[in-house]
């Protein structure tokens, strides 16, 4: 004979709110755009990073959306790109390749590895955009030391490349780490609490 369980509404709660709490992240990616040292500084990776790791079935992808992607409709304009040209469809694919990460590590591993795990996705990112950057643009010689130079320095007459990389790792690291901690510390022991609180309603030979 086995119990058969009844998924427990409640356990769904927490995943919520730690959604809710990943969308509103999301909108504070309007901030830096005042401040040009903050150029990157963004939560956007590790919210997909996140979102891959710790949330489950359809709020996983859901999340990301809402708090990454329908920003961009209002973002690209203030960078001078739409939403669908070739450089932001790059960047949407490097965001699931992040978000595939996350799934990959899943929750496990200390706040350590979360901060390598964050360094890492930013340095993915940067590493794939800057080479769409080199391959599409005239600017760059189709080169190693054009490629080093979109990787490094970037267009002249805008912010440095390296100032991206470092912006976004610090960034990636910072926010990843936080929610990892807010997850494990706030959202996912009540999760496991509901779960193991769930009664069995009937039973199954």
């Amino acid at each position: 004979m086995a119990t058969i369980k009844v998924p427990n509404p409640v356990s769904l709660k927490p995943l919520l709110y730690f959604a809710c709490l990943l969308v509103l992240l999301g909108l504070s990616r309007y901030l830096p755009l005042d401040y040009p040292q903050l150029f990157n500084f963004t939560p956007a990776l590790a919210i997909f990073l996140i979102s891959g790791a710790y949330l489950k079935g359809h709020l996983a992808w859901i999340t990301p959306i809402f708090s990454v992607i329908l920003t961009d409709f209002a973002l690209s304009h203030n960078y001078g790109h739409a939403l669908f040209e070739p450089f932001m469809l790059v960047t949407l694919l490097s965001y699931s390749l992040i978000f595939c990460y996350g799934k990959y590590i899943k929750a496990n591993g200390n706040l350590l590895s979360t901060a390598l795990h964050g360094a890492m996705a930013a340095l993915v990112f940067h590493l794939i955009t800057c080479l769409f950057a080199w391959w599409v643009n005239p600017a760059y010689t189709k080169s190693l030391t054009g490629l080093f130079h979109a990787t490094i320095f970037g267009e002249p007459g805008y912010a440095p490349a390296y100032l991206f990389l470092r912006n976004s790792i610090l960034s990636t690291v910072l926010f990843a780490t936080l929610l990892a901690f807010s997850a494990k510390r706030y959202f996912l022991p009540k999760i496991q609490l509901a779960h193991s609180l769930t009664p069995g309603t009937g039973n199954a030979s």
